[in-house]
């Protein structure tokens, strides 16, 4: 009889517990018994006060350690329980223009078959947080709550989820329960219309012809033999007749001409915030207007590519942009030129720190085939035009003198 000797294993190595998983696990330890970190702390004392009053005889610390367990006991009984609502949180649209008023509503109703004796709901409002007394409502009975969401700044304001809290009044234990999900409120900057199609510059409303080919379009290119498939309204009857077969005619493909506005984001390019939020509300009136045309369009930042498939989600791009430590207009343009080579129309934006002829200089660099504007965004200055060649180079002090400014350059 033989025997297989037995292969020894490594025993298996067992990670220590991270700090994220303590703090989940504590969590989940909040959760089940209903203790705050204060009744935490309060039971480990109470505990410790009354291990020490036993073992050594002091009347005090026994005192202390029955009141402390006592009490955290007491509070305790607030958690029992959880009530039967029903709430529901609406907003009375998804994006509003900074400084315009927003509201929102907060229906709450008793659905248990017992009369709800009050509480109190939070609900979280972007940075900021609104608290809701629940006054005693009988069963089926509702409470309509009303509030107001600052929009003094744009962004994206998160509202809700809306939750209320059982403890007790010395806020040793509590119970949360969430009701309701998040919902998102976009702070658009403000916007001016514009005059012209494509921001006037392109007049071309066929579009500009491209070196692709096509069976149909305006452009003529050359006559060719016809193929089969080919529609028979393109025969070039004189030419059949010369050849001896049939002459179709050939064209060249033709595009919409497209814009691209370039925002700096730059935060040394603007002298405070108010500068910047001008800049940003010249970028959206611009990507507004060139979209309402149904002109491409393509709109950047010193850092991202944003998406503008539509007017709103333009201007919800432009809700969230910040100023970034990279940027400056010779950066700006350096970054158009290298994601929007074929452009057409070039609306360039800064702020005060370049000079009116910083601006021109940079603005150089594209091909003389782009119309190229430079907005330069100044709260203390005048409204100025200067336009060499292909290049028109603009002065903005407040924004409703952009659409003058662009009928100057339209001119």
């Amino acid at each position: 009889m033989t025997t297989t000797p037995a292969r020894w294993e490594a025993p298996e190595v067992v990670d220590p517990p991270t700090f994220d998983g303590i703090r989940r696990r504590y969590d989940r330890l909040r959760e089940v018994t209903g203790l705050r970190s204060s009744g935490w702390v309060t039971v480990v004392c109470g505990v410790a006060s009354l291990v020490l009053g036993l073992v050594f005889g002091w009347l005090e610390y026994t005192v202390v350690g029955v009141l402390a367990v006592v009490t955290v006991a007491i509070c305790l009984l607030f958690t029992i329980g959880r009530p039967k609502l029903e709430v529901a949180l609406r907003l009375a649209g998804r994006s509003v223009v900074v400084g315009e008023p927003a509201r929102g509503e907060l229906m709450v109703r008793n659905v248990a078959s017992r009369r709800h004796w009050g509480s109190r709901l939070d609900l979280p409002v972007g940075d900021d947080a609104a608290s809701f007394s629940l006054p005693s409502m009988k069963a089926g009975e509702a409470s309509h709550n009303p509030f107001r969401i600052p929009t003094d700044r744009r962004g994206l304001i998160t509202v809700g989820p809306a939750q209320t809290v059982q403890g007790d009044p010395f806020s040793l234990t509590g119970r949360s329960t969430v009701w309701t999900e998040e919902l998102e409120l976009y702070v658009h900057p403000r916007t001016v219309p514009l005059p012209g199609r494509q921001t006037g510059f392109v007049h071309d409303l066929e579009g500009h012809a491209s070196p692709h080919l096509t069976s149909a379009d305006m452009n003529f290119h050359a006559l060719r033999p016809y193929v089969a498939g080919d529609d028979r309204r393109h025969v070039h009857w004189r030419s059949t007749a010369r050849a001896g077969q049939l002459m179709v005619r050939q064209f060249e493909e033709s595009r919409m001409s497209r814009a691209v506005v370039a925002l700096d984001t730059g935060r040394a390019a603007y002298l405070d915030a108010a500068e910047f939020e001008l800049a940003v509300s010249c970028a959206a009136s611009v990507a507004i207007q060139t979209l309402y045309s149904e002109s491409p369009l393509a709109l950047l930042t010193t850092r991202d590519t944003l998406r503008t498939v539509t007017p709103t989600r333009a201007l919800d791009e432009l809700s969230l942009v910040e100023q970034t430590t990279r940027g400056g207009i010779q950066d700006l343009v350096h970054t158009t030129l290298r994601r929007e080579p074929g452009a057409s129309v070039a609306v360039v934006i800064t702020g005060s720190s370049a000079t009116m002829a910083d601006l021109r200089q940079a603005c150089s660099r594209f091909d003389v085939d782009t119309r190229v504007v430079g907005i330069r965004v100044d709260l203390d200055g005048d409204l100025r035009a200067r336009s060499a060649g292909h290049i028109t180079v603009l002065q903005v002090g407040d924004l409703t003198e952009l659409p003058r400014a662009m009928r100057k350059a339209m001119q």
